[in-house]
């Protein structure tokens, strides 16, 4: 999981980019997942600075209070590990801390949620690895996210809209 997280992230954001389409900051926003993947990002993530707030136990709910912590300093990457330590059966809660989430970042800043997988609780799936869960283009205002399944396609596309090709 931790090695799949460091891998999509590595991916999307090894890319050469053109001067004005990031800024090469990264902020972390994350659960224990995330800190294991502490050590990793920074070597892996050459030539960026990587901001790292990641906690054992934090909530999906949480992540838009930690972004907003950042004030105008927020970095315009931002990779989110959230939701493992959240209830897969309260989908409306989990899709209330995306939209938080997204509205925090505005339509300017690129935001990576790493996709959750883990048995089910009480015989529900991950609300992340869930079609039930859903992002809608109303997840962000005046803009709809890009929002995908890491797969290789996938992060072609992301690739190529952020070189801005």
């Amino acid at each position: 999981m931790r090695r799949a997280s460091v891998l999509a992230l590595v991916l999307v954001l090894a890319a050469p980019a053109t001067a004005g389409a990031l800024s090469r900051r990264l902020l972390v926003n994350g659960d224990s997942l995330a800190v294991g993947t502490k050590p990793y990002l920074p070597r892996e993530l050459d030539g960026w600075k990587v901001t790292q707030s990641a906690t054992i136990s934090r909530h999906a709910y949480e992540g838009a209070d930690v972004m907003r912590s950042y004030g105008r300093s927020l970095p315009r990457v931002i990779h989110v590990s959230l939701g493992t330590n959240d209830d897969p059966r309260t989908v409306g809660a989990f899709r209330a801390a995306i939209r938080d989430v997204m509205k925090v970042a505005g339509a300017r800043r690129c935001v990576v949620w790493t996709n959750i997988v883990r048995p089910p609780v009480a015989g529900a799936r991950t609300c992340a690895s869930s079609t039930g869960c859903g992002w809608s283009a109303s997840t962000r205002s005046g803009s709809a996210p890009t929002v995908c399944t890491w797969t290789r396609r996938a992060t072609s596309r992301v690739r190529r809209r952020w070189r801005g090709t």
